[in-house]
């Protein structure tokens, strides 16, 4: 069976990288498919999106990611993203005090209305909505 080499990556690390026979992304623009032969093409993630990546008939794996991009070339996916997670990784509760802090870290700069620190409000905003992307992929799993 005809493969694509694929590379899953963060800021700061790899979340996958091997041969797949199927991917299915999570473009700005809606889901599309990509199959071994598929034509050169760059694609803004969905914020909050499942990536499906197939291994086989029966080996799926699934990641939830957040901005950046992806791009088809030559029979290599490569998937940059702002934040990801394989799903079945989300811890619920850990989630969910990482989403407080950040309400908590927001509140108080915006409180503060300190210009100084305007990029770490920023960050958190980032984070906190990284967290209920997280939270609404569990909560949707569930139902």
């Amino acid at each position: 069976m005809a493969s694509l080499g694929c590379m899953v990556a963060l800021p700061d690390r790899a979340l996958f990288q091997g041969e797949i026979t199927y991917a299915g992304i999570p473009g700005a623009d809606g889901y599309f498919g990509v199959l071994p032969g598929h034509e050169l093409m760059v694609s803004l993630n969905r914020e909050g999106g499942v990536l499906t990546l197939k291994q086989g008939e029966n080996d799926t794996k699934q990641f939830l990611v957040m901005g950046g991009a992806t791009s088809v070339l030559d029979d290599k996916v490569t998937v940059l993203a702002r934040f990801g997670t394989a799903i079945e990784d989300i811890d619920e509760a850990a989630v969910r005090a990482e989403a407080e802090e950040c309400r908590k870290v927001i509140a108080d700069l915006e409180q503060k209305n300190d210009p100084q620190d305007q990029a770490t409000l920023v960050t958190n905003q980032k984070k906190l909505a990284w967290c209920e992307a997280q939270l609404n992929q569990v909560s949707g799993a569930a139902a």
